[in-house]
C-alpha cells in the first residue's frame, strides 16, 4: 500500500503550486479500518486497547514498515521521501465494502435501525424500495427532499461484529458500542493512535446519547483531552430527523418480522462491483 500511495503521487496535477508541493513533499497517509473487529478477536476491549502495551507493539512495527518502505522506495525512485505516511482517514464507505468496522471507530450500537436513502425516479432503485415494503420494511419519505423522489427504508440490524464473535465463543460484551463508553475512553483511544501510528490528521467521531453529558462537562472533557488530539468530532444521537442509524434494544430488534445481521455493507457490493449512484 506505501509503494502504490507513492506511485500515486505522479498522477496528474492541473494546479502548478499543488503539483510542486506534491513533488516535493511526496505526502501519503497509509490508513486503517477494521480495528475493532481485529480488537474484539484478540480479546480485546476498545476501552482497554489505550493500555494495552501488547496491541501497541505491532501497531508501532506496522508503523515502522511503512516508513521504511517509504523511504526504500523513495530513494529507488530518486525522489523526496515522503514527510508523513500515515493517517486515519474517512473509511465509513470503504469499510462497507468488506464489512468491517469502520476506521478506528467503535461500533455504533450492538442493535440498530440503519436508514437507506433511495431514489425513486432510478428504476432499480425503486424496484429495491418497491421490495422492502413488500417484505414488511418501513418507507418513508426522506424529509430533507420536498420533492418526494427520495424514499427512506428502515432496516432493523445486529452488528454483525457482535454475531461474529458469539460465533467464535467469544463475549459479546467484548465488542464494546459507542453508547457504552464514555468520552474519556474514546477520545483516549484516538490519542493512543495518534501516538502509535498516525502522523497526518485523523478522521474520528465520537457519537454519544443526547443528553448524557450537560454542555460545561463535555467542553471540560474536550479541553482536557485538546492537547493530545488533531481533531475530534462530537455528535450527539438525535440531532437531526431520519438519521442514518438510531440505536433499539435487543428486545426491539427481536420484534421485527424481517430483521438483518449486517454492519452497513453494501450489499449491492457484494460481487466487488459497486453500482454508480
Amino acid at each position: 500500500m506505501t509503494r502504490f500511495m507513492i506511485r500515486a503521487t505522479y498522477g496528474d496535477v492541473n494546479d502548478a503550486q499543488q503539483a510542486g508541493l506534491l513533488a516535493r513533499n511526496r505526502r501519503i497517509g497509509v490508513g486503517r479500518l477494521g480495528v475493532q473487529g481485529f480488537l474484539a478477536k484478540q480479546g480485546i476491549r476498545y476501552s482497554k486497547a489505550p493500555y494495552n502495551e501488547a496491541f501497541h507493539a505491532p501497531l508501532m512495527d506496522l508503523y515502522d514498515t511503512v516508513r521504511e518502505q517509504a523511504r526504500k522506495y523513495a530513494f529507488e525512485l530518486r525522489i523526496p521521501e515522503p514527510v508523513k505516511v500515515t493517517t486515519v482517514a474517512l473509511t465509513g464507505s470503504i469499510a462497507k465494502l468488506p464489512g468491517v468496522s469502520e476506521g478506528i471507530h467503535p461500533i455504533y450500537a450492538r442493535h440498530f435501525i440503519r436508514r437507506v436513502r433511495f431514489s425513486m425516479p432510478d428504476p432499480a432503485q425503486a424496484k429495491t424500495v418497491n421490495g422492502a415494503m413488500l417484505a414488511g420494511h418501513l418507507v418513508e419519505k426522506c424529509v430533507c427532499d420536498q420533492s418526494g423522489n427520495t424514499m427512506v427504508v428502515a432496516y432493523p440490524t445486529k452488528e454483525k461484529l457482535v454475531a461474529e464473535a458469539e460465533s467464535l465463543g467469544l463475549d459479546p460484551a467484548i465488542v464494546e458500542s459507542a453508547d457504552e463508553l464514555d468520552l474519556h475512553q474514546t477520545l483516549a483511544f484516538q490519542a493512543m493512535y495518534q501516538e502509535c501510528w498516525a502522523e497526518n490528521a485523523v478522521s474520528f467521531t465520537v457519537n454519544f446519547p443526547e443528553g448524557k453529558y450537560a454542555v460545561e462537562e463535555a467542553a471540560e472533557i474536550i479541553r482536557r483531552w485538546l492537547p493530545e488530539l488533531k481533531g475530534a468530532t462530537l455528535m450527539p444521537d438525535g440531532t437531526r430527523p431520519q438519521s442514518p442509524y438510531e440505536r433499539i434494544t435487543e428486545e426491539e430488534f427481536n420484534s421485527y418480522d424481517v430483521p438483518s445481521i449486517e454492519d452497513s455493507t453494501d450489499e449491492d457490493c457484494a460481487t466487488g462491483a459497486c453500482p454508480v449512484r
